[in-house]
């Protein structure tokens, strides 16, 4: 069962939860969000690579964002995001040898791809800011794209002010908060993803005699929107310095088949008319 609900500055208590293997307060500041002493908050980018298990020019994709989160740490949330029937989808008829039978596509990654006009891959988006007049980024121009954006001064910061994965029942809850930092105008939305970190399984690659890897690591996978492949609405029209917006989600259901030690919660705010993502944070479920 989903149940979310934003509410504005208003007090909440802790989410709690019998059988729960993970319940935190809030974290310590500049490393997943939330206002750090000095007061000064940084922009962090999303890096969203579209890709796929059978895309033989992915991995290479996947150094660049790898190079790029052990550069600015926790100020890049990479999030790896399936798609396409061509390059994402179980081999059709199965391999003998259950090679690429995995399906490591969402509904709400098919969406985005569809939306934002995902035709090839590797590709992805930063921050779905345009770069060089298109959303869509190519893997060599996510250095320079990111490094337009990162760091720099942000009108409003975003943390799980909680995160409870019970482990008996198998679902997840959290609490996100926002603080706005600088007035803002126009509609945005904040979206939650669930990823999962590790995956091993097998991967084309281009670049590897043969190319064929059992093995690869699937790294920050998307395996699920918590509220919607939209988000929730956040501010209607404007929002004022000081204003502290909170969303609640709980009891989402996980599957069985993934690794709660190696997941996490992705949680962005977008402008509702440009798609731009002015924040976001990680938090995994074991630091």
């Amino acid at each position: 069962m989903v149940r979310s609900a934003l509410i504005r500055l208003w007090p909440l208590a802790m989410l709690l939860a019998v059988g729960c293997d993970y319940v935190s307060e809030p974290v310590v500041p500049g490393n997943t969000g939330g206002p750090p002493p000095d007061g000064t908050v940084r922009r962090r980018v999303l890096l969203e690579d579209f890709t796929g298990h059978r895309c033989n020019n992915c991995p290479a994709a996947h150094l660049v964002a790898a190079q790029l989160e052990a550069a600015y740490g926790a100020d890049v949330v990479v999030v790896s995001v399936h798609a396409t029937n061509t390059f994402a989808a179980p081999l059709n008829p199965p391999a003998a040898d259950g090679r690429y039978s995995s399906d490591y596509r969402t509904p709400a990654g098919t969406t985005y791809a569809q939306t934002f006009g995902v035709t090839f891959l590797p590709i992805g988006m930063v921050s779905r800011r345009p770069y060089n007049g298109s959303t869509t980024v190519s893997p060599s121009a996510w250095p320079s794209a990111t490094s337009e954006l990162v760091g720099q001064p942000a009108s409003m910061d975003v943390w799980f002010s909680s995160l409870v994965h019970d482990a008996s029942a198998n679902t997840v809850s959290c609490q996100v908060k926002v603080a706005v930092l600088e007035p803002i105008t126009g509609d945005h939305k904040l979206t939650v993803y669930l990823t999962e970190d590790h995956v091993i399984d097998w991967q084309l690659n281009a670049q590897a005699t043969p190319p064929d890897i059992p093995d690869y690591d699937h790294r920050h996978v998307l395996r699920t929107n918590l509220n919607g492949t939209w988000g929730d609405n956040l501010i209607a029209g404007s929002a004022s310095v000081g204003d502290t917006l909170t969303l609640n989600i709980s009891n989402v259901a996980m599957n069985a088949a993934w690794n709660a030690a190696n997941c996490a919660l992705v949680a962005y705010v977008y402008d509702a008319a440009t798609n731009e993502v002015m924040q976001a944070v990680e938090r995994k479920f074991q630091p």
